[in-house]
């Protein structure tokens, strides 16, 4: 069978996005033929991978946008559409279903409405560019054979906006990869010392909130490090300047990544705007319990008690609370993180979206 991943979003950008369609896309070479339709970037494509011309988008720094010109004659062998977006590779994922005549999935990986403030502060412009991308979702997604979703939370929200049928599916966590590493060579290199260390890691936006995370730093009595970067990586250094046990440790590599999470006790994620988040299932696989918030995808993600503990988002006080009591219960906390990632064995995803695949054709 022939599928094509149709993504707004491709390398060398690193995000929930990217890394979910580089892990399928492996997993799922073994049983398919697998073809990737992107946008232009600075990233080399390999076989079966092919770039259309793009320009950045210059409201959110490192999200293109491609001119899909020609795509029917690099598509026209597809058995099925997979789209992973909203925008113009969704518009040419459309295309090519309708020309040829092929099901179409969406995988729904970014609520694009929460993200409206990097276009305009403007209360009239908002309501209205609101109201334009809440119809062009709802008709995108009601034109597919499926939708999926990966957490309950997101589902709920797309069928309260109108869309007919929303299946969860999470997307999927390699557990032959994230595990415990032993961290001291990453510690010495970054120099973490001895004593309590929290952190974050991802793409810093400004929706990750990761003003909560900085401003206890004054009440915590051990290291913050903080690794990533992103459009807001600026404005939270600025935040940081000063506060001598919060330390940016800058983008890591993949392997680097595993000694990072190894290197935390707890890894706290104060965003309000995951369809999943990954990197929480992430730290999870190595042991680690998650401080997160108590907000849209990432009530379902954080099981409150057994994996770690939910927080009002900008309640520090709140926060501080949650890291003590995290930290009274790590051991077993610890141990319930490396049981309830396996539900969400990427394996088992990839088992899941075989059988859908072989349901559409």
């Amino acid at each position: 069978m022939k599928i094509g991943i149709f993504t707004d979003t491709y390398f060398p950008q690193v995000n929930g996005v990217t890394s979910t369609i580089a892990e399928w896309k492996k997993k799922l070479e073994r049983y398919h033929d697998i073809y990737v339709y992107y946008p232009e970037s600075s990233y080399v494509p390999k076989k079966n991978e092919f770039p259309f011309r793009s320009f950045e988008f210059r409201f959110y720094k490192g999200y293109r946008v491609a001119f899909t010109k020609g795509i029917s004659k690099k598509a026209e062998d597809l058995d099925i559409v997979h789209i992973h977006g909203l925008f113009t590779m969704a518009m040419a994922g459309l295309y090519v279903s309708r020309k040829y005549k092929i099901p179409r999935i969406l995988t729904y990986h970014t609520p694009a409405d929460d993200y409206i403030d990097y276009v305009t502060k403007k209360p009239a412009l908002k309501k209205m560019l609101m109201k334009l991308y809440n119809f062009w979702e709802k008709r995108l997604l009601n034109s597919c054979d499926l939708v999926t979703a990966p957490t309950e939370s997101i589902r709920e929200r797309l069928l309260e906006k109108g869309v007919k049928e929303v299946m969860v599916l999470s997307n999927g966590i390699n557990l032959d990869f994230f595990r415990y590493k032993d961290p001291e060579s990453f510690k010495k290199k970054y120099g973490i010392g001895e004593g309590k260390v929290i952190g974050f890691c991802g793409r810093f936006g400004y929706e990750k909130h990761l003003e909560d995370l900085i401003e206890i730093s004054d009440r915590f009595d051990g290291q913050i490090i903080i690794a990533g970067k992103g459009p807001a990586t600026r404005y939270y250094k600025k935040l940081a300047r000063g506060r001598k046990n919060v330390k940016f440790l800058g983008f890591l590599s993949r392997e680097e990544l595993l000694r990072f999470y190894s290197s935390l006790d707890l890894f706290i994620f104060p965003s309000l705007a995951e369809t999943q988040g990954l990197v929480a299932l992430e730290a999870m696989a190595c042991g680690v319990p998650v401080v997160g918030a108590n907000a849209l995808a990432l009530k379902d993600t954080i099981k409150d008690g057994r994996v770690g503990f939910l927080y009002q988002q900008g309640d520090t006080e709140d926060l501080m609370k949650k890291i003590e009591k995290a930290y009274k219960k790590r051991d077993e906390l610890s141990k319930n993180c490396l049981e309830y990632v396996k539900e969400h064995s990427l394996d088992k995803t990839i088992e899941r979206l075989l059988e859908i695949y072989e349901s559409l054709t």
